[in-house]
């Protein structure tokens, strides 16, 4: 802006704030389960209670949404304690919740929040399970000493709209005990045996003759039924956007962004689900793009292979 202009009246200015999103966990089963009656009068009662922490820690709830609400607080250690209260039993909300949680600049209007800040934390949100807080590093690393000693650092996790994958961190209602085995943690800070030893990791998915590599120079793989995908499912079952599998901290990353799910089978072990969840793939395997895999000759069905040259 050039000295002594003066900003129009319309022109609205970034504020970084500590943003939450809340929820209640598989509202849709709730309403299934009572009834449209019941399940409405204990979803509008929890959305009171959680009002009354949100503002019992500076906080401001800037609007409800169906099942769960968006609110604002200067600091994250406002927006932590707040997110503590709400999962902690001792809240007295008879529902499961998920809440997600980042700091960053957004732009304030009385109604809503705008910008990518609010986006990333929605996002966060949806990767919660039931009972769980998550919040990025940007939020994490403003945590005063008693909150960070409850921050446990878990993967990088890809998200919709964004083209680095996010560190996600999860936060706890009691301080977490140091753990050398706890391998989500240890995967920041211990370097992979093959890379200590100088080799190269390359990831090779195969699907029906066409087959992608990912590793140093190809860092990210797009996966679904539209055109524009990286690898492209030709299977009603396979959602338009399905999954993304990313390279990052000498492993490989994949992350579900779809609505059936993927399924991942490593040798001759049980199917994993993920449904907006993450997991490293590691040796060889079939991927299920929508429904679990059984052989290579389905339409929803990859396979992996990890290799070490």
């Amino acid at each position: 802006m050039q000295a002594g202009r003066q900003p129009s009246p319309g022109a609205r200015m970034e504020t970084p704030l500590a943003i939450l999103f809340v929820d209640i966990a598989d509202s849709t089963q709730l309403f299934e389960r009572m009834g449209n009656v019941d399940a409405t009068a204990l979803t509008r009662r929890t959305l009171r209670q959680l009002r009354l922490i949100v503002e019992a820690v500076r906080g401001e709830v800037v609007k409800t949404m169906g099942d769960g609400l968006l609110a604002a607080f200067p600091s994250a250690d406002d927006a932590g304690y707040a997110a503590i209260a709400m999962i902690d039993g001792r809240s007295d909300i008879p529902v499961p919740l998920r809440v997600g949680l980042h700091y960053g600049p957004v732009v304030r209007r009385p109604e809503d929040l705008y910008g990518d800040a609010c986006n990333v934390c929605a996002r966060v949100e949806a990767l919660a399970k039931p009972g769980e807080i998550l919040a990025t590093a940007d939020f994490a690393a403003l945590l005063s000493g008693p909150l960070k000693r409850r921050s446990r650092p878990l993967n990088a996790v890809s998200v919709k709209g964004k083209a680095a994958p996010l560190r996600i961190h999860q936060l706890c209602t009691e301080e977490v005990a140091d753990d050398p085995g706890d391998s989500t943690t240890m995967a920041f800070t211990v370097q992979a045996p093959w890379a200590q030893a100088g080799g190269q990791l390359t990831l090779h998915v195969t699907y029906r003759g066409e087959i992608r590599t990912l590793g140093v120079l190809a860092q990210r793989l797009t996966v679904g039924r539209e055109e524009a995908s990286g690898l492209r499912i030709l299977s009603r079952r396979t959602s338009r956007q399905h999954a993304v599998i990313d390279f990052s901290r000498e492993s490989f990353l994949l992350t579900d962004h779809s609505t059936n799910g993927t399924f991942v089978r490593s040798g001759e072990s049980l199917p994993l689900m993920l449904r907006r969840d993450s997991t490293k793939l590691v040796g060889s395997g079939l991927i299920g793009f929508g429904a679990e895999p059984v052989n290579l000759d389905q339409d929803h069905v990859a396979a992996f292979r990890c290799e070490l040259a």
